[in-house]
């Protein structure tokens, strides 16, 4: 992970999207947005305001229609993962600062 990517872990149910950003300072903030077309547009925007390259890690049951929804983005890297390897915000954008 370079100094200025922003990692962010999502997991997106049905009925929660739950977020977490990690910065290079290595602390863990929690977003939320709702789980609707309105929910996605304000991540849509959250992620589009960054001015750094982004890592997005997603898991959970709606993990792929999530990343379409928010991505592709210019300077966004998309992770879809498996529940087994991470199921918590912060664990995800861990994640998305240890992969290639």
């Amino acid at each position: 992970m370079s100094p200025a990517d922003l990692c962010i872990g999502i997991v997106a149910c049905k009925n929660t999207c739950e977020v977490a950003t990690l910065d290079a300072s290595g602390t863990p903030e929690h977003v939320g947005f709702p789980v609707s077309q309105l929910g996605r547009a304000a991540l849509r925007v959250f992620l589009a305001g960054q001015s750094r390259p982004l890592r997005l890690a997603v898991s959970g049951d709606a993990a792929m229609g999530l990343a379409f929804a928010v991505g592709p983005a210019e300077r966004c890297n998309i992770y879809i993962v498996a529940r087994g390897v991470a199921d918590h915000p912060v664990a995800l954008a861990r994640y998305a600062s240890r992969a290639l």
